[in-house]
This record gives structure tokens, sequence and C-alpha cells, in this order.
């Protein structure tokens, strides 16, 4: 009934998913655009609107000229702040392109990470990439997400240990006082020292970004499993329960461990269970539901069917499966006759039964080895005798 009643949804969704798919890819992306160019405050509204526009459109049929586009809009906002800054953005965007354009929804997933982290959901990164990209992707988009998001925030002058960094946004005008008259080597220093202000600090940030990795490639290894496929739901969930206790132990660990590296501020944080929690509960809900959701989307359209004749079929199915009582009636009884069968040349007997929705016993099949050798047969004047060295 269900299948039937979204019956013309999927089959537009089929019909049309990699253009959806698309769509959605470069609406994602363009948001992403719009946000950061309206936060850096360079062109005017309109304009904002028109070059977000535009990057939407272009990403739907045209990739690479889409991307081509965000770049040569946000070199320039990047360049009033610091023009290594710009330079260093240049530099990534053209040796990466090729990869950043065919991974675009990986790439905007990325991207998003410092506006999901406002609200708590950044931990979806790493579980979102393994379950559309794979184990290996799933590395790497966890990776990747973990280190934009401790660069951005420690470019706002952040503490870029995740457990602080939760529910705060890098402010830009911070982000251009810092390095606005920095040097070459001063961006560098700026860039490099919230990651390795001593040792310790070194490891911490080193195992946090550790633990993205292995709990995106930990769930991209299992959701292509069958048994994961069969069972789902429930499999999803314990999937990515998996990749959301990976994170937790990930974050509320380190501090306990790595007690030099840990800040005031970090162990005020590390003792209230409240933020860490939720979005371990945002993981697997939201990871369960995209899941299970594209799934279903994947499956085969279901034939089309009237409702009369579901109605019909529902009914005749109750009829034969309810047992039918009748006391003025004298039960038939289950008889087989034997009948003649002649078969080359030879007559033999074999039972039928009236009753057809009686199981016959099944019959044993000989195995080859208690079969017969084959013998040509001598008489037949037709036979042709090959005989291979």
């Amino acid at each position: 009934m269900i299948a039937q009643t979204l019956r013309g949804p999927h089959s537009i969704y089929r019909r049309y998913q990699g253009l959806l798919e698309g769509s959605l890819t470069a609406f994602g992306f363009a948001t992403l655009v719009t946000l950061a160019l309206s936060s850096l405050d360079v062109y005017p509204y309109n304009w904002v609107l028109v070059t977000g526009t535009a990057i939407a459109i272009l990403g739907i049929r045209w990739p690479p000229a889409a991307y081509m586009l965000a770049v040569v809009a946000m070199v320039y906002p990047v360049y009033t702040i610091n023009l290594y800054l710009a330079v260093l953005f240049l530099a990534i965007s053209t040796l990466g392109h090729r990869l950043f354009i065919h991974y675009l929804g990986a790439t905007a997933l990325v991207l998003a990470t410092p506006l999901l982290a406002e609200y708590h959901l950044h931990w979806l990164i790493p579980i979102l990439g393994g379950l559309w990209w794979g184990g290996m992707s799933g590395v790497w988009v966890g990776g990747l997400a973990a280190v934009w998001g401790k660069v951005i925030g420690g470019m706002g002058g952040l503490n870029i240990d995740w457990l602080v960094m939760a529910g705060q946004t890098p402010d830009i005008q911070m982000i251009a006082v810092r390095f606005q008259d920095a040097n070459s080597l001063e961006t560098l220093l700026l860039l490099i020292e919230p990651f390795a202000a001593t040792s310790s600090i070194i490891l911490y940030n080193l195992l946090q970004i550790v633990g993205w990795a292995v709990a995106g490639g930990f769930v991209g290894s299992l959701a292509g499993r069958k048994w994961v496929k069969y069972r789902a739901p429930w499999s999803i969930m314990v999937v990515t329960a998996g990749g959301g206790l990976i994170m937790l132990a990930t974050h509320v660990s380190l501090p306990y461990w790595l007690k030099d590296a840990v800040t005031d501020s970090t162990a005020l944080v590390s003792q209230d269970p409240v933020a860490p929690l939720f979005s371990l509960l945002a993981v697997i809900i939201t990871g369960t539901i995209v899941y299970t959701l594209r799934e279903s989307l994947d499956l085969p359209v279901a034939p089309k069917r009237s409702f009369w004749a579901m109605r019909r079929q529902t009914k005749a199915k109750k009829a034969l499966k309810a047992p039918s009582f009748n006391f003025f009636k004298r039960a038939a009884k289950r008889s087989s006759q034997p009948v003649q069968v002649q078969r080359n040349g030879e007559t033999k007997r074999q039972a039928t039964s009236k009753n057809t929705g009686q199981y016959r016993r099944p019959v044993r099949v000989p195995h080859h080895s208690e079969l017969p050798e084959w013998e040509p047969p001598k008489d037949d004047a037709g036979l042709i005798m090959l005989e291979i060295d």
C-alpha cells in the first residue's frame, strides 16, 4: 500500500536521479559560498545573491564552471584580509581542483564543518562521508573535516579543541584583525601555532583528527556489507552508533589522558556530557534515516496497479488463509488412483492425487559417484567416435 502511494514520487526520482542529486549538491555548495560572501561583507548584497544563484545553476550541468566561479568570487574577499592567505587559497584550490570537482558533494560537506559545529552537528560529517562514499573516502572526509574546522577556529583565535569549539562560530572580524598586517612568515605561524604550541598539544590535535578519520572509515567499511543492507534500518543503527561511539571516545577520553594539553575551558566543558551525548544521538538518528531513505529510493519502482485490484487480491488472500468449515456437507476423501503411463514402449503405473495442495514426498537424488558409467551404444550407426590424444 505504501509503495503504491509513493509510486509517483519514487518514479520521478528514479527517472531523474542524476539530475536531482546533482541539483542538491549544487544547491548546497552555492549556499555555503553565499553564506561565506555574506559574512565577509565585501560585495553588495544583490551581487552575492546573483553569484550564489549562478553557482547553483551552473553546478547542475557544469560543476567545473560552478567551482571556478566560486573560487574567483572568493579570492578578492580573502585578499582584502591578507595577500598571503589569498595566494594560499588560490594555490590549494588550483592544485586540488580535480578532486574537489569530482567529489563536489564531499567538498561541500567538509566546508560545512564550522557551520554544523555551531549547532553540535559536526559529528555527522565523518559518518555521512562513510555512508555515502565508502570506507577510504570516509577516512578522507573525516580527517579533512577535522583539520578544516581546526584551521578556521585557530584563525579566529578560538581554542581548536573540538570539545570547546562545538557551539561556537569563528568571527570574521577577528580573523581580519589577526591577519591584517601579517607578512608571509607571520601568516604561516598564525596558521600553525594553534596546532603546535607544545608537543602534548600536537599529539592531542593529531589524535582528534585520527579519531574523526577512523569513525568515517569504520562506518564506510561496514555500510556496504550485505548483512547491513538486508537488516536495515536496525543494522545501520548499530553501525552509526559504533561510529558515534568512536567519536565520543575520541573527544571524552583524550582530556583525561593528555592532561598537559588540556586548558581550563576544555576541563570545564568535559565535565558537561550533554553536548557530546546530543551529538551522538544526532549521529544515530540522522545517519539511520538518511541511509534507509537512500536504500529505499534505490529500489525498483513498484508496478502500476489499481486500488480496487489490490483490495480484491487482499480479500482473496485472506479467504485462502481462513479455514472454511461446512457442517452440512461431507468432506471429500483424499484418494489417489493409479494411472497408467506409457513411456518408451513400457507401461507404468503412477499415482495421482486429487488434492493439488498436498505436498509430495521428497525424492532423493543420487550422487554422481553412485551412477553407472556411461557406455556408448554399439548398434547406433550414426554415432561418430572421436579419439583425443
